[in-house]
């Protein structure tokens, strides 16, 4: 990824839109297949889709390439090429079939492609693309724009200036891991329950975005409280861990252990025997805010809090995409830490007082509940076996 603003605007606006009239022009290979990635390595949905077309074995019928951020992100995967830079646009510009996540490269697709855009979780409460106060310039780089119902078809047209027939609700390919990991790989029977918290970023230097006056790694918890919620949790024998946004911008050496609260930033996370979403279905409950995962989560339909004591400067700065996000919050919503108490009172002794909501906004949410999203948007880009 591009971190300069400046340069990254004019190559889109003065250089990408040549490769667009290239693109239109080159012949595209019927059996070649892109995924694209400009944050660091195979990452979010493309991972689970690279995952599903394995095991499908459509390496057999089908030349897989991923481009990447940086070759030092490649990994040891069979049957798959790793390409970055110069060679991701070269592949790009000779694919019949393109799986974008997490970033995508500014070129108009031809005719001859079929070029999908996955976000890194398909329905979010942030505001995107151009109902965002971020002036990013044009972002309809795609054929369709994969989200998880139909329930958002006409905000993301207006977001990606597309029409409403380039949006389509097939799922979330993420769901797709989420409802299928096993969950029995981490021993938590020490514990009366286990909570994540997954706190989207407010600061990124990486996105160079700053979406919240928020000042604090974990919202309403400077460093000075974490022994005070260590022992809140103990009194219930509750273990939080609380894993901060790949993007949030976090000082070296941010994790802290205490007996039952551990904190890691998104590096010292990966290094850890955890992943994600296995750890998501381990979980007895989850504290989320305006990210993606929170609406993920609902469909293993277990207990949730949202903390958002800066609900109203975020809506200022980054944006919604509903007018009442609090409407699609299914659970506790917390703005303050008496607040946050009652919840982990609410949650230790079972009382799942927002459950009729949270089936609620479910289906609101999710046109699937299945685990075949990947299946459905392999079969919209004309991959066959």
């Amino acid at each position: 990824m591009i971190n300069n603003v400046r340069l990254k605007k004019m190559l889109k606006s003065l250089v990408f839109p040549i490769f667009t009239q290239i693109n239109k022009i080159i012949p595209k290979d019927e059996n070649l297949v892109l995924l694209y990635s400009a944050n660091k390595g195979v990452v979010f949905c493309n991972l689970v889709l690279r995952d599903y077309l394995l095991r499908n074995r459509f390496d057999k019928k089908y030349r897989i390439i991923c481009g990447i951020e940086n070759m030092c992100y490649a990994d040891d995967t069979e049957n798959v090429t790793f390409v970055s830079g110069v060679k991701s646009v070269w592949t790009f510009l000779h694919a019949k079939h393109v799986f974008y996540t997490a970033g995508q490269l500014p070129i108009k697709p031809s005719k001859k492609q079929c070029v999908i855009h996955m976000q890194h979780g398909n329905e979010d409460f942030k505001s995107m693309g151009a109902n965002t106060k971020i002036n990013n310039g044009d972002e309809f780089f795609f054929t369709y724009m994969i989200i998880s119902s139909d329930l958002n078809i006409k905000v993301n047209a207006r977001a990606y200036k597309c029409k409403e027939e380039n949006i389509v609700g097939l799922g979330d390919p993420m769901c797709d891991k989420l409802l299928t990991v096993p969950q029995n790989v981490y021993d938590f029977s020490k514990y009366k329950k286990v909570l994540l918290w997954v706190p989207t970023f407010r600061q990124s230097d990486y996105l160079n975005y700053n979406d919240s006056h928020l000042d604090t790694l974990i919202p309403l918890f400077a460093d000075d409280d974490y022994e005070n919620l260590n022992e809140l949790l103990a009194k219930y024998n509750i273990l939080l861990i609380v894993k901060l946004h790949p993007a949030q911008s976090a000082p070296n050496g941010c994790q802290r252990h205490f007996s039952h609260l551990r904190v890691y930033s998104h590096d010292e996370f990966i290094k850890t025997e955890y992943d994600m979403y296995t750890l998501m279905a381990h979980a007895d409950g989850l504290i989320g805010d305006y990210s993606s995962a929170s609406l993920q989560y609902l469909l293993l339909d277990r207990p949730e809090a949202y903390v958002v004591p800066d609900l109203e400067d975020y809506k200022n700065t980054r944006g919604f995409v509903y007018d009442d996000p609090e409407a699609y919050m299914g659970g506790h919503i917390v703005k303050t830490k008496k607040q946050f108490e009652q919840f982990i009172d609410d949650f230790a002794n079972e009382r799942d007082i927002y459950k009729d909501k949270r089936h609620w906004v479910c289906n609101q949410i999710f046109k699937y509940k299945d685990a075949k999203s990947c299946e459905r948007i392999v079969k919209l880009s004309g991959m066959s076996l």
